[in-house]
């Protein structure tokens, strides 16, 4: 039984492998003619039943897929029905290029639904969030997009500059149409602009590509020259460009209503009621604004005045119609604006954050380098100290051995003070060749409390020394010495030079003091040396 079920679940699994395999090998074949044939990858797409997919990652692919799909068919949605599943995973998961095509076409329904605030917001989410994606395509339907919005809001500086970040996109992937499109658009931007010098820089540019153009380019590229040479250009020169493009546009595709307004402006008003008779109306809301625009001056050139005054009002309905409609757009951008900007602040404040803490973190590891080094430094200068201290009671500790050992003479007072003070510089010496840390403290610690006692050790010198030299101790306060002054001569009997004398008692004028014992003893300075004399003195009998 346990076999058996062992089986079944191996079997399963195969099975499940198998319609995962299958499933992302179709969706696969689909994303690759996507781009060459969307309706048969829609085909495809719609063939796959949802139900067989039970994976998020294939279910978001499924979806982003469709919805591609959907619009490279012209099939406008209005709903996230269809793309919901790819805005739920890829907002943690998939790749820069998943992300930022699920934020465009989520950009694209809200287009479609006429929310324009926040479509512009999924179209700067997908910038930003595809930043690191190959797919230029993408990236350049995102610029095209954006454009049409800041059209539609009448900033023309973001419109140009959208439209130039798009062609320079679509220019570098080969897709020329795409590209002479974003530059027919610039060219409107500059007019709008007043900025004839650009315009007619990217009119000139336009006119080398013309070749190689979609006959619904060339008919946009003319419409843009000729709102253009309205503008700047004289009479013969819009004449000139309505009959070039009467020439090289089939009928069907020409731009009526830039014709139409080319002759009102050249006052060929009838020609320019004949032009816009072609137009058919509801194109679009920004095209037929235009046509009753047109229509008004040219019934109002014609004294059609009650027929001028009826284009006139619906002209001014729908304009009402779009600026309010601008208006609701501006207010929403204000809030979008508001809101990115609060996310791009708590961004940069978690950013400073983070460069804040790695500089403070900096600061602690140069100080903790610094406090070592300066430790390291001061254990440098406290072993090098102590070891100078070493030599010096080392030459106490060979004369004070030596004195014990050879001088019999020495009375028992004077014996126990000096066997006191070798042991106590014995252990210095343990402490040292050991190197034990905890020795060490405890030996520094009674060494320096040896050295601060100095007087003590002198005045102990001459009390053995007066035990066994009485007559020399005697001989000296004969001659004046003081105490002090005696204790110090008891150093050098100790075999004690000058200058290890000098060191001991750590005054820097010993060579005065030395001065005045030689002036009381009654020596000159270049008969003999204090310290030789001294020990010669100590070695005379009594």
């Amino acid at each position: 039984m346990k076999k058996l079920f062992i089986a079944t679940i191996i079997v399963l699994t195969c099975l499940s492998c198998g319609k995962y395999s299958e499933t992302r090998e179709t969706l696969k074949i689909a994303e690759n003619i996507m781009s060459e044939r969307p309706d048969s990858a829609l085909s495809i797409l719609q063939g796959i039943s949802s139900r067989r997919i039970s994976n998020r990652e294939d279910n978001a692919k499924y979806a982003l897929l469709l919805s591609i799909a959907l619009d490279k068919n012209y099939i406008d949605t209005t709903d996230f029905s269809i793309l919901q599943p790819a805005i739920d995973y890829y907002q943690k998961h998939g790749s820069a290029t998943d992300k930022l095509k699920t934020y465009y076409y989520q950009g694209r329904i809200f287009r479609n639904r006429g929310e324009d605030g926040s479509a512009m917001t999924c179209f700067v989410n997908a910038l930003n969030c595809g930043g690191e994606s190959n797919d230029i395509l993408t990236n350049a339907l995102t610029l095209f997009a954006q454009g049409n919005i800041y059209y539609s809001l009448y900033e023309w500086d973001k419109y140009i500059d959208t439209n130039l970040k798009a062609a320079d996109c679509f220019n570098t992937i080969g897709r020329q149409n795409s590209y002479i499109n974003c530059l027919i658009k610039v060219i409107n931007g500059y007019v709008l602009k007043k900025d004839q010098r650009n315009a007619y820089k990217y009119i000139e540019k336009c006119k080398s590509l013309l070749n190689t153009a979609s006959i619904k380019h060339k008919s946009q590229f003319y419409a843009a020259y000729l709102t253009y040479c309205v503008k700047n250009g004289s009479e013969e020169e819009v004449i000139k460009i309505i009959n070039e493009n009467l020439n090289i546009i089939p009928k069907e595709s020409l731009d009526w209503l830039s014709i139409a307004n080319a002759y009102l402006e050249v006052e060929q008003y009838n020609k320019a009621l004949d032009a816009i008779a072609n137009y058919s109306l509801s194109q679009s809301t920004d095209k037929d604004l235009k046509y009753y625009a047109i229509l008004s001056q040219i019934y109002k050139k014609t004294n059609h005045h009650r027929e001028a005054l009826d284009t006139y009002e619906k002209f001014i309905v729908i304009n009402d119609s779009i600026n309010f409609a601008i208006f609701n757009q501006g207010t929403q951008f204000i809030e979008e604006k508001h809101t990115l900007e609060l996310k791009n602040i708590k961004e940069r404040e978690t950013k400073e954050k983070i460069i804040l803490y790695g500089i403070i973190i900096f600061i602690l590891l140069i100080a903790l380098i610094v406090y070592n080094r300066k430790r390291l430094k001061i254990n440098t200068v406290e072993k090098e100290k102590y070891r100078l201290l070493y030599m010096q009671i080392e030459q106490e500790y060979n004369s004070l051995n030596k004195l014990l050992s050879k001088n019999n003479k020495l009375g028992i007072e004077a014996r126990e003070a000096l066997s006191a003070r070798v042991d106590i510089l014995n252990k210095f010496f343990i402490a040292y060749i050991t190197d034990n840390s905890e020795v060490n403290r405890k030996a520094n610690k009674e060494m320096e409390e040896l050295l601060a006692n100095k007087d003590l050790f002198m005045e102990s010198t001459k009390l053995a020394f007066a035990g066994s030299h009485a007559h020399i101790i005697r001989y000296l306060e004969e001659k004046g010495l003081t105490e002090w002054e005696i204790n110090y001569c008891c150093l050098y009997a100790l075999g004690l030079k000058g200058k290890e004398v000098g060191d001991y008692i750590k005054i820097r004028s010993h060579y005065n003091i030395s001065s005045v014992i030689r002036e009381k003893l009654g020596i000159n300075e270049h008969d003999t040396n204090l310290g030789i004399y001294i020990r010669n003195l100590f070695k005379s009998p009594k």
